[in-house]
């Protein structure tokens, strides 16, 4: 009865890792063929536009300093390196929540079927492996997106910055990696003071 809500959990994280893979391998099937037989109509590469024109868009006694804007790019052609710079684009930040499924799914399959459920020490690893792959794996679409981006617009756009920074979700994945591994650290000490209380008793 105290793991109902435990295995209804572990469904659903399962339902979105297959859903997850899925996509990601519709990612990159889309990829090659952008890369070698030009890009379908419909699709393209999100990029970051700034400095829009904003002229009369400002109602009255409103004026309107800066606009930021996103606009979807469709090379003409086959274009393996605009293809290889949109996979480092999305590839990494998608192999990182991924990768935190498989996590979640394991540590909730793990939990249900232990004797302390939840309060284990291989939960607590669980949760240390999910923060440092929301850390690194942050750390590492933060990169690679950036220097992608500013290559593509480069390419691809008449105007183009030479740095653009990371997106703000990506900053929330870091905090949540913080936050696991403190959880994480928590369970530890937790579980050592329960371990030593039952071998006072």
């Amino acid at each position: 009865m105290t793991t109902r809500w435990l295995i209804r959990l572990e469904i659903l994280l399962s339902i979105g890792l297959v859903l997850g893979c899925l996509a990601a391998l519709a990612g990159l099937a889309m990829t090659a063929v952008m890369a070698f037989f030009g890009t379908p109509v419909g699709v393209g590469i999100p990029l970051r536009v700034f400095d829009v024109p904003v002229e009369g868009m400002a109602a009255a006694g409103a004026t309107v300093s800066d606009a930021t804007a996103e606009v979807v790019v469709r090379p003409e052609g086959a274009a393996p390196l605009a293809a290889l710079l949109y996979l480092l684009l999305w590839g990494p930040g998608t192999a990182t929540w991924l990768l935190c499924l498989l996590t979640l799914v394991r540590a909730l399959h793990r939990a249900r079927s232990g004797d302390r459920a939840l309060f284990s020490a291989v939960t607590t690893g669980h949760l240390r492996r999910l923060g440092w792959i929301l850390i690194a794996g942050s750390a590492v679409s933060a990169v690679l997106g950036m220097i992608a981006e500013a290559i593509l617009s480069s390419m691809l756009l008449t105007e183009s910055h030479p740095f653009y920074l990371p997106s703000s979700a990506l900053l929330g994945s870091v905090v949540a990696g913080f936050a696991a591994l403190g959880v994480s650290e928590i369970v530890r000490r937790g579980l050592a003071l329960l371990d030593e209380v039952e071998a006072t008793i």
